[in-house]
């Protein structure tokens, strides 16, 4: 077998390797971006959480002054 003939097998076996390793890459890229959109849905779920914590702790703050206003609940020492 002459140089170009083995050099040519070589490349004839590698191409398929080449080519899956190529789809295996795109599919890391597209994990890549479907694990960076799944990060920013938690970020806004975060923020959602701790907007309506917050809600909460302003309702019940409200609530509490309220029923001490009208005598029903103790004021606070």
């Amino acid at each position: 077998m002459i140089d170009q003939e083995m050099l040519q097998a070589m490349r004839d076996l590698l191409t398929p390797i080449s080519n899956q390793l190529s789809d295996i890459q795109h599919e890391i890229t597209g994990m890549k971006y479907d694990i960076a959109g799944l990060e920013h849905k938690l970020n806004g779920l975060k923020l959602d959480m701790q907007r309506g914590f917050r809600k909460n702790d302003d309702e019940i703050q409200t609530l509490v002054a309220v029923l001490e206003a009208k005598g029903i609940l103790p004021k606070a020492q």
